[in-house]
């Protein structure tokens, strides 16, 4: 585990004393990554501000008990991931099932897409038009797909990790993973054949 560094304990105790000039610079540093995490997660501006303003109102509420077994950002991170989970959670369950998913994937576009980019969609950033096909593809996820995606491609959490964050068998997180991957890799085909050529 990541042990806080001396600054960032003097930071929090400032903030849990009532210095609002500590407190707001804990927002600053944080607010960014809060935000990205959630509109990624979320794929809605709106409910992404939702998540960024109910994160810090719970910082403020829960940093005396912040015990710095991580650091402070990973600590923010932890409480926007949930929130945006159960942000998640409370809308209507999608439409599409795994099988809808597997469905539009065929393995000629599996292959074309593998080869462009390896087993990381990620690797095939590299332009532009490409991220921003990249971040609509995410957008377009089922959301139970979207959210281990983030967290695990994204956001770099380990299985198990994720697997207790979203309170799923490894196996799920697995599956969900795998699912999305397919998912994106479908969505991308085009772009990683224009790409190679």
């Amino acid at each position: 585990m990541t042990e806080q560094n001396p600054s960032e304990i003097e930071l929090v105790k400032k903030a849990i004393a009532g210095d609002r000039a500590a407190m707001t610079q804990i927002v600053t540093k944080n607010e960014k990554m809060v935000y990205n995490t959630a509109l990624r997660m979320l794929a809605d501006p709106v409910e992404a501000e939702c998540v960024l303003q109910e994160t810090f109102l719970k910082v403020v509420q829960a940093l005396p008990e912040f015990k710095g077994h991580s650091s402070l950002s990973t600590w923010i991170f932890r409480i926007a991931t949930n929130y945006a989970l159960m942000h998640l959670r409370s809308r209507k369950k999608g439409t599409e099932s795994l099988e809808d998913v597997d469905s539009k994937v065929s393995q000629a576009t599996l292959e074309s897409f593998n080869r462009s980019i390896g087993n990381n969609p990620l690797q095939a950033v590299i332009n532009e038009e490409l991220r921003e096909a990249m971040e609509q593809a995410i957008a377009e996820l089922p959301d139970k797909f979207r959210s281990v995606f983030v967290l695990k491609d994204i956001d770099g959490l380990s299985l198990k990790e994720i697997s207790e964050m979203l309170d799923l068998s490894l196996a799920a997180v697995k599956t969900n993973l795998h699912r999305a991957r397919l998912f994106l890799r479908n969505r991308l085909a085009a772009f990683a054949e224009v790409h190679d050529s």
